[in-house]
């Protein structure tokens, strides 16, 4: 493990080299630290000897948003010994006796080997010691699905927010493209690397089942290595990509397969405590988002109060009722669809998504799709400049969500909002990490459209 060691002293000069010969890299020892030095070195954890250095928990806690371990050793009165007891960070004594060193190691390889979780430091750290109780408590929906039935409605760009601003609220998230029209998932993330891709993934499941390979995919563990952690957020992962240039490919043709891959996923992120987001592409009769549609607990429309998207979104409710009508009959289709559809109208201005969501009921009612469909987000229109700069920089923070967080812009006042209130039909818990963090603006009167359903 890579380590950054903060301290000046002579309990910190014999960790370095205690350290070394545990098999670590002291990448730097340093007397002081602050938020700045999270750039300048590449380590993955800090070893902090307190009364040998200079750190503030306000700095720590930035590490830990950037997906740090933070490991203290602290004198009993310390405060940062309480902080470290407070958030649930490991600590050990100041002077460290032998077995105190020995319990230090053992957290650290413990943590080396994955069995120590960074999205639970962060969580511990950023939103304090008694959230991720409360997380596990108020996740309704662990299985989300957000589709649309056309192009150009930002459902990717409401994916990407929503699995943002689920996971600064210190839920641990599993973002996958199962897009198969035009999934762009790794450029709106910013990810240059990546563990492994949508098709890839099916293409390596297909390959063993063919040479009868029995591998570990049945525990979750080959799924949930498929994704890449982010750096700067530990409690997101992301599985990119399903695009394929091969509109035969044997993937595609393999269904059974497919269903099987996509229900594993997510029960493997929702087996290790998170929530799954699939962003599904327009066709429902695609194979792999059906697949997603069919095994999701929760499936977000995403459209826009415009004319063409009320059409589209009448044809989609329809095929997809006569498609489950024909295997679990007409009124179970109505059932599965009211009971998991909620419906996001993006890129609102004003109240005018009230006189289109009256045209969508009056048409469903026409086909005599009796449905209580309301809308569940209300997003408002962003300011194009600021839209532009989410979509085309380079920086990972500039998501729009992110970046309300960090700069807390009053344009962005209201997406932040909407989007969390729409967040909170799946995992109501999401307000309470959101005003933890500092990412809801200030309360403002609610309009009743935001009711849940």
């Amino acid at each position: 493990m890579q380590v950054l060691l903060l301290g000046a002293g002579t309990v910190t000069s014999r960790l370095n080299m205690q350290l070394a010969e545990q098999g670590h890299s002291v990448i730097a020892q340093i007397a002081a630290f602050t938020p700045q030095h999270i750039d300048l070195f590449d380590f993955r954890a800090l070893v902090v000897v307190s009364p040998e250095s200079s750190v503030s928990p306000e700095s720590l806690v930035k590490a830990a948003e950037r997906g740090k371990m933070i490991f203290v050793v602290a004198g009993v009165g310390d405060g940062m010994a309480s902080w470290a007891n407070g958030v649930g960070v490991p600590s050990i004594a100041y002077p460290p006796s032998d077995v105190d060193i020995n319990k230090l190691y053992e957290e650290m390889r413990r943590a080396d080997a994955g069995n120590l979780a960074a999205d639970d430091q962060y969580r511990r750290a950023v939103l304090g010691s008694d959230m991720s109780a409360r997380i596990q408590s108020g996740m309704a929906v662990r299985k989300i699905a957000i589709t649309s039935p056309k192009g150009g409605t930002g459902k990717t760009t409401v994916a990407v927010n929503l699995a943002v601003a689920l996971a600064l609220s210190g839920i641990t998230t599993y973002l996958v493209d199962a897009d198969g029209n035009a999934g762009a998932l790794q450029y709106h993330m910013r990810m240059e690397r990546v563990n492994t891709t949508m098709i890839g993934l099916l293409r390596r499941e297909i390959a063993k089942a063919n040479k009868g390979v029995m591998g570990d995919v049945a525990s979750g563990a080959a799924y949930l290595n498929a994704f890449t952690p982010l750096e700067n957020l530990p409690t997101l992962r992301v599985l990119p990509g399903l695009i394929t240039d091969d509109l035969g490919d044997e993937v595609l043709q393999q269904e059974g397969k497919v269903a099987e891959v996509i229900q594993g996923l997510y029960e493997a992120g929702v087996a290790a405590g998170g929530v799954v987001i699939m962003d599904v592409g327009i066709n429902p009769a695609h194979v792999v988002h059906r697949a997603a549609l069919k095994a999701a607990e929760g499936i977000a429309i995403v459209i826009k109060p415009e004319i063409p998207d009320l059409a589209e979104t009448r044809r989609w409710i329809a095929r997809m009722i006569n498609s489950l009508a024909s295997v679990v009959g007409k009124g179970s289709a109505h059932e599965f669809i009211g009971s998991r559809v909620k419906l996001c109208y993006n890129q609102v201005v004003g109240d005018g998504f009230k006189a289109a969501h009256k045209m969508l009921q009056q048409a469903l009612s026409e086909d005599k799709i009796e449905l209580a469909l309301i809308p569940n987000g209300i997003i408002p229109i962003v300011d194009p400049r600021l839209a532009a700069q989410a979509v085309n920089s380079d920086r990972r923070d500039d998501i729009l969500i992110w970046r309300y967080k960090k700069e807390k812009l009053e344009e962005l006042g209201p997406f932040a909002d909407s989007l969390l209130g729409f967040a909170s039909h799946f995992v109501p818990a999401v307000r309470e990490g959101a005003s933890r963090i500092g990412l809801l603006p200030s309360p403002t009167k609610k309009r009743g459209w935001f009711a849940k359903g």
